[in-house]
């Protein structure tokens, strides 16, 4: 199998070539606002890289968010578009689950967390529980603890209080907060305050929580592989808040695919795949 995993989520951006066995092109860098303009080019580099053209792929895997409204536009709609014209299977995997599974060595409880804007986080919780294949290799299967959240600080903090105290979290007898390790894309005031609030806490080396595309296909194979997919014409974004956006006229297009009714038109889907093929 030969997956294309797509991850435009924030000002990070990363693709990733692969199949069960084999990583095979892997490309992680700073898009900043500019996901429209480069996501479809760095595609078709990868690609390239390989002399693959995408009739060759098997399925696709995209990060449906939360993160920047249009970069997880672009990422949904370009997987989209490319899933209907080539008739691939398609996975869809939350954004947080992607920066927690980054993770899944740290022995206790996981807190992915992205920056929302109006001094809100996105958050959720994990656990991730180890056991052994019949090959005898490893494997870590990551347990979402907590609903997608949209939260201020002090907010999350409370609810992780609740969480670990209501939870197999909490040491039995005691009602002591477990070590909480985040990761993910944090300002520097936002883990002043978690620090300070949960003085036990831990945080991933930023280095070591950028996203890569590579962690979002090892989440999606295993569905693929299960015979799993998701419906192209209506997979849609994961928003937590409304999105509100303005658009230039010369992103629009791409922009615009993920809000087209459940059919996207021949001449969209025909023209992306002949930009990728040149």
């Amino acid at each position: 199998m030969l997956l294309l995993a797509i991850d435009s989520s924030t000002r990070q951006a990363s693709l990733a070539l692969c199949s069960e066995e084999t990583l095979y092109a892997e490309e992680t860098w700073l898009v900043e606002n500019n996901h429209s303009v480069e996501l479809l080019p760095a595609i078709r580099r990868l690609l390239s890289s390989r002399n693959w053209r995408p009739a060759d792929l098997s399925a696709l895997a995209v990060a449906l968010g939360p993160g920047s409204f249009n970069g997880v536009r672009v990422a949904v709609a370009t997987a989209r578009s490319l899933a209907f014209a080539l008739g691939k299977p398609l996975v869809g995997v939350g954004t947080l689950d992607i920066i927690a599974a980054q993770q899944r060595r740290w022995p206790g409880p996981i807190c992915a967390v992205l920056e929302a804007g109006r001094t809100e986080l996105y958050a959720a919780c994990y656990l991730c529980a180890e056991s052994r294949d019949e090959q005898g290799r490893l494997t870590q299967e990551l347990r979402r603890l907590s609903d997608y959240l949209l939260l201020p600080p002090g907010q999350l903090v409370a609810s992780l209080r609740e969480l670990a105290a209501a939870s197999p979290l909490a040491v039995p007898g005691r009602r002591e907060l477990p070590p909480f390790l985040f990761c993910g894309e944090m300002k520097a005031v936002t883990c002043t305050f978690l620090r300070s609030s949960l003085p036990d806490c831990a945080f991933a080396e930023p280095l070591q929580a950028t996203r890569r595309a590579s962690t979002l296909a090892a989440l999606a194979l295993p569905r693929l592989l299960r015979g799993e997919s998701d419906d192209p014409l209506r997979l849609e974004p994961l928003y937590l808040r409304p999105p509100a956006i303005t658009a230039s006229a010369r992103k629009q297009p791409l922009l615009n695919a993920v809000d087209q009714p459940r059919s996207l038109p021949q001449s969209e889907t025909e023209g992306e795949e002949r930009a990728l093929h040149h």
